[in-house]
Order: structure tokens, then sequence, then C-alpha cells
């Protein structure tokens, strides 16, 4: 028996599960960033997700590919311009420790450099989110990215300027513990601010991760779908040394129904297949 059918692929990758694995990650880690302490851990998954919408950006298209690419650059450095500022900070504690008195100037002095260098990582950190999010959502929402931008950028700076004036006015005064208040209230301000432009932009990861979901739906792609029964072309059966069969060259030949068979039924989707199928030629279910 010659029967004309394709077999039928094995199981492939989701097409856009890592975009969308990376946006809900990226997502996750950002609302986590509002929390502090517990926060600054986990906004790891920022950058983990990041990598992950890069590995699976070609599914989107080569200029995603390149958008992805170049946020990614922008999170690395932001992570660089922090981990320097955290060191300020430490250096900062340290000499906290190590002495009995401290003039405001010190903290100051140390306080004013991690601000500059956190203000420029979380402008960078900014940019790599608008990368990321402006070409999945649809042009109608494209403008909330920017002004997502805008506001939570202006929230930070703000709050950051308010804090390191109020800690400015202390600057030939001594660390007491009357006064001490001043840099506690600065660096609760500074963690308010964090919160806010990470809460506010996890918001907008959530969505984009919903527009993500609508472009690639969670459907799995396989190999060939269906393409009906399979054809029975069997031999001629012709004598040639009949007259009467020699006459009906001309007509149509006879064909003859092919052997019933048990046929197997997808347990997936239901789909009849042949007995000897290793896999639906509907939905790609392995059957063996």
């Amino acid at each position: 028996m010659n029967y004309n059918m394709q077999q039928p692929m094995g199981k492939v990758r989701k097409k856009g599960s890592q975009i969308k694995n990376g946006l809900l990650l990226m997502a996750i880690g950002l609302l986590a960033g509002a929390i502090p302490t517990l926060g600054s851990v986990l906004t790891i998954l920022i950058l983990v997700g990041m990598i992950s919408v890069f590995l699976g950006s070609r599914d989107l298209s080569n200029s995603y590919r390149r958008f992805s690419s170049i946020a990614l650059v922008l999170i690395i450095i932001m992570i660089i311009l922090e981990i320097v500022a955290l060191s300020k900070v430490l250096s900062l504690i340290f000499t906290i420790t190590n002495s009995a008195s401290l003039p405001y100037s010190a903290i100051i002095n140390a306080t004013d450099p991690f601000l500059f260098l956190v203000s420029i990582a979380y402008a960078f950190l900014g940019a790599s989110l608008i990368l990321i999010s402006y070409p999945i959502l649809p042009k109608s929402v494209r403008i909330l990215a920017w002004i997502m931008y805008a506001l939570t950028y202006a929230i930070f700076i703000s709050e950051a300027y308010t804090q390191m004036t109020n800690l400015n006015k202390m600057y030939y005064q001594i660390v007491t513990i009357n006064n001490i208040s001043v840099y506690s209230s600065f660096s609760t301000g500074i963690d308010i601010g964090a919160a806010l432009f990470n809460l506010l932009w996890a918001i907008m990861f959530f969505i984009t991760y919903s527009y993500a979901r609508k472009i690639f739906p969670n459907t799995v792609q396989y190999g060939t779908q269906y393409q009906g029964a399979p054809q029975y072309y069997p031999p001629s059966n012709l004598n040639q040394n009949n007259p009467d069969q020699q006459n009906m060259n001309t007509s149509p030949p006879t064909f003859t129904p092919p052997i019933q068979q048990a046929y197997t039924y997808c347990p997936n989707c239901g789909t009849q297949n042949t007995p000897d199928a290793m896999f639906c030629s509907r939905c790609g279910y392995k059957l063996k």
C-alpha cells in the first residue's frame, strides 16, 4: 500500500515564551524593588528577566533584538553604578562605627556622590525599561510608557533633591542623638522615591506582559497539520490477454477500497490516526 501522508514533526519551543517569562520576572522584580531591604535582593529578577527577553527577542522581530541588546547593556551599566554608589555608603558606615563623633560634612561628602550615581543609574534603568516595553505595547498605549518614564524619574529626583537639601543644611554640625534624625529622614526619603519608581514601573510591566500574552498566545507550534485520510493507490489488475479487458483501457480504472484497519485515536485531541503513527497528525501528541 502506498500512503501519501507526511509524518508530523516533534514538539518545538513555544514562540514568545522567553519574552513572556522575562517580562513577568521583570514585573515581579520591580514590584519587589518597592519593598525596603528585601527589594534590593529580589531586584536581581530584573536582570534575569531582561536576559530572558533578550534570548527570545527574535520571536518578535530583529529590531526588538537590537532594542533588547541596548537595554541589557544599560541595565549592566546601572548595576555597576549602583555598586559604586553603595561602596560610598559602606565607607561612610565604616567611618561612623570607628568614630566617637562625626561631622555632618563627612556624611554629606559620602551621600552627595551616592545620590549623583544613583540618579544616573535610575535614568539608565528607566531607559532600559522603555526599550523593553515600548515595541510590545500597542500604539495607543506607548505614550503611557513615556509618561511613566518622565513621572517616575521626576518623583525619584525630586525626593532625592529634597533630602539632599535638608542634609546640606547640617553641613557644619556634629552628628548627635538629637539631630541624627535628619540623616535617617534622608535615607527613608530615598527609599520612598525608589519604591514609587519601582512600583509604577511594575504596574507598567504587568500591562506589557498582558499584551505579550496576546501577541504570543499559549499555543504550541507543531509539525504539519492533519492532511485528511490517506489515499490508496492499488496496482492495475487488467489481464492483457483478455480482449474484453483490453477495451477497458480507455475507461477509468476500478479501485478496490482500502482494507479496514484499527485506527489509533489521539488521547489529547481525539483525532483519528493510522496504527503506525508515532505522533498525532493534528496536535503532535506522542502516541507511542
